[in-house]
């Protein structure tokens, strides 16, 4: 359940940053034409249809994050899955592109290298297992993060 928490968070950043780089394929035929960036927004409007009060990615492909939402709450999580047709593969990491995932191995050795324990991304399972226990509000996390965010695919970029 959590994993896919992260998995939307995470896609969320994926999908609403940069500015080229290989299409996701997604599985539904409304969200098969779309750039990352139009994804990113279909996203987060689909959340606020469904209970979800998510902010729209900022101009220029700035992801809008989750705001104040409460990540750890169900109807964030029935939310998520109802709008998993417009994250990178249909919220399958198995779908995504091979090099994305190498960079989602980079980063995920960056934050242990810097103190937090990620695991890699698992491309058969389509999953991230173990994400969703971390606490996001901390500094160690925040710290991990800021030293490893350009690490993301398209990420800054």
């Amino acid at each position: 359940m959590r994993s896919s928490i992260v998995l939307a968070a995470l896609a969320l950043a994926l999908t609403a940053c940069g500015s080229g780089g290989a299409e996701v394929a997604a599985p539904s035929s409304s969200s098969v034409a779309m750039s990352q960036e139009e994804r990113s927004r279909e996203f987060a409007k689909c959340m606020r249809d469904n209970g979800v009060d998510v902010p729209d990615p900022e101009p220029g492909g700035k992801p809008g994050g989750f705001g104040k939402v409460d990540r750890t709450d169900p109807d964030f999580e029935r939310a998520t899955d109802a709008c998993r047709e417009f994250l990178p593969g249909g919220g399958d990491l198995s779908k995504l592109d091979p090099a994305k995932l190498d960079q989602l191995r980079v980063f995920a050795q960056c934050m242990r290298d810097n103190g937090i324990d990620v695991p890699d991304p698992d491309p058969n399972g389509g999953k991230l297992t173990g994400l969703g226990q971390l606490d996001r509000n901390t500094p160690a996390f925040r710290s991990a993060l800021d030293v490893c965010r350009d690490k993301l695919p398209e990420l800054g970029r």
